[in-house]
């Protein structure tokens, strides 16, 4: 079981953790940079007597799960992991053991988080409360357990139903810029789904705590800064979609501007939910020109993540160290006042700098 364990862990734990540093960054910012100890014990016990907020608590748990379940199966898909679908030739109970040790570590931000609603309903003597608590998470764990099963069994799945969405892209010709969206909303929406869904449920609850209290502009630079942390997905899966799917386009008689504004186009178009919603519910007292500069403060945080890809010299540590401290120095920037164009416009600049200098010398992975 050790040895097992170890392999998943250095191949997809420790991966998931790599590619969703900012995003777990940003989880952990909001939910203790701006709420206190005694703030989430107050959202606990109401959970625990009413079972309605409990449920919605449920329904954030299973779409982390969902999220974790489908990330371990696009790496048990990738053509560098195909080794472990020799995992099938040690023993089930060796098997069950390491795949629910696996899960219990890519669980494990809900499962602490859990850990103290169960602690807290012990102490108000919820019972019942309690006891739906701890067989939710093990009810994630088994469902974890259950799905890599069959998916180490059943390595070669040949889907013979139709696609809707497939078969409606197909009747269209698609532009350059569109290619990767049109790959996202065929080959991954519900990671689409999710990833914006967080991304938008973000940026309301922070335009909605501004009739509680007296904020400035800063705090909703600090949801668009989350709301660039829950895009890096999509960065590091268009780097994935351009080795797999677009190795010639290197090739291509394209020009550095023609590559830059292909870019800038996706990824403005990926941006149009946030932007939806930020102009929707803009707090009084800001101004919609802020509003323009923060998408534009989102847009240029993801075009730099995106371009940061290329560079080949950079082990996956320092990645995840740059990835931390960036997030932190950027947060300190906007504590300070420093204006988010300004800001927006030095990304851009970096970002162009990089790809110009890393992106024909790039390797493939």
């Amino acid at each position: 079981m050790k040895t097992i364990s170890r392999i998943l862990s250095l191949t997809i734990t420790k991966e998931y953790y790599r590619q969703n540093t900012i995003f777990i960054f940003a989880v952990m910012m909001l939910s203790f940079g701006f709420l206190r100890a005694e703030e989430h014990k107050t959202i606990i016990k109401s959970a625990l007597n009413l079972p309605s907020l409990l449920s919605l608590i449920f329904i954030g748990w299973a779409l982390h799960a969902l999220k974790v379940i489908l990330f371990c199966l696009r790496m048990f898909e990738s053509k560098n992991n195909e080794f472990l679908y020799n995992i099938r030739l040690f023993s089930p109970l060796k098997r069950y053991l390491a795949l629910g040790l696996m899960q219990l570590s890519l669980l494990q931000l809900t499962i602490l988080y859990s850990l103290w609603m169960i602690k807290i309903g012990f102490e108000q003597n919820k019972i019942l409360e309690t006891s739906a608590i701890i067989g939710f998470n093990i009810l994630l764990i088994i469902a974890g357990i259950i799905i890599y099963e069959y998916r180490i069994k059943h390595p070669n799945i040949v889907r013979v139903s139709p696609k809707p969405i497939q078969n409606l892209l197909s009747r269209f010709r698609t532009p350059s810029y569109l290619f990767y969206i049109r790959y996202l909303f065929a080959k991954q929406p519900v990671l689409m789904l999710l990833s914006k869904l967080f991304t938008c449920l973000i940026l309301i609850g922070i335009c909605s705590l501004y009739p509680t209290d007296i904020y400035d502009e800063r705090l909703l630079a600090i949801g668009g800064l989350i709301a660039a942390a829950g895009n890096t997905v999509f960065c590091q899966q268009f780097y994935y979609f351009e080795n797999q799917f677009l190795s010639f386009n290197r090739n291509l008689p394209l020009s550095l501007q023609q590559r830059i504004l292909g870019y800038l186009l996706t990824y403005s178009l990926l941006l149009i939910p946030e932007l939806i919603v930020i102009l929707r519910n803009l707090p009084d007292g800001v101004s919609y020109l802020f509003a323009f500069q923060l998408v534009i403060f989102v847009l240029s945080m993801i075009f730099l993540n995106h371009h940061t890809q290329y560079i080949n010299d950079i082990s996956a540590d320092t990645y995840l160290q740059r990835l931390f401290f960036t997030g932190i120095l950027f947060l300190l920037l906007i504590m300070f006042k420093i204006p988010v164009i300004l800001m927006a416009l030095v990304n851009f600049s970096l970002a162009i700098y990089v790809f110009q200098k890393n992106y024909y010398e790039s390797q493939s992975s």
